[in-house]
């Protein structure tokens, strides 16, 4: 990977053009007004996404923008984080299942 310059979000490692400035950085649109905790999951995401980030930053760098292909980047980064539903089964996995009980 090359060295990171200013035109690089301020995740850190992060792969994607920083394009949206928030107090004096710049963050790519995935980072921008995600949770900073989540950054380095969201980070990970990025790098797993590497044709898509590569094809954005392309398209960036031709002073071109594709809404709809940094849409489906930031759709699959953002479920990161997000508490899945728990099943009603709770409990051990062995013998009877305990199933959870629901209050009105």
């Amino acid at each position: 990977m090359s060295e990171q310059t200013s035109d690089f979000c301020a995740a850190y490692a992060c792969p994607m053009l920083g394009v949206y400035g928030v107090s004096g950085k710049w963050y790519c649109s995935c980072h921008h007004t995600a949770n900073p905790a989540l950054n380095d999951a969201i980070t990970a995401e990025l790098h797993r996404q590497k044709p898509m980030v590569d094809q954005i930053i392309s398209l960036r760098r031709l002073g071109r923008v594709n809404g709809e292909l940094e849409s489906k980047l930031i759709d699959v980064v953002r479920e990161i984080g997000q508490q899945m539903p728990l099943s009603s089964v709770i409990g051990p996995s062995h013998g009877e299942p305990h199933f959870a009980e629901t209050y009105a």
